[in-house]
């Protein structure tokens, strides 16, 4: 079971966004998906899906384990800016 679902993934995966969307609208239709889930599949969201994926290949997206880190590094970046 598990192989034929990441066949699956796979497969959806390199569907364009416009198939992911009408995808996503006949599972709808079919009640197999929430309709508050087909949101993610609009080419716009999946547009945006895509260049988050691109930035946090190309290191441009950061990690932090809480959100004083978090403050810390956006003081210390705004503080480099005005500098």
């Amino acid at each position: 079971m598990a192989a034929n679902i990441e066949r699956l993934i796979e497969t959806i995966k390199s569907l364009s966004a416009a198939e992911k969307f009408e995808l996503a609208r006949r599972l709808e239709e079919t009640g197999v998906l929430d309709d508050n889930q087909s949101w993610y599949w609009t080419p716009q969201w999946q547009a945006a899906e895509k260049e988050a994926d691109e930035d946090i290949a190309a290191g441009r997206a950061y990690h932090y384990d809480n959100v004083d880190d978090l403050m810390r590094s956006l003081r210390a970046r705004r503080k480099q800016a005005s500098e």
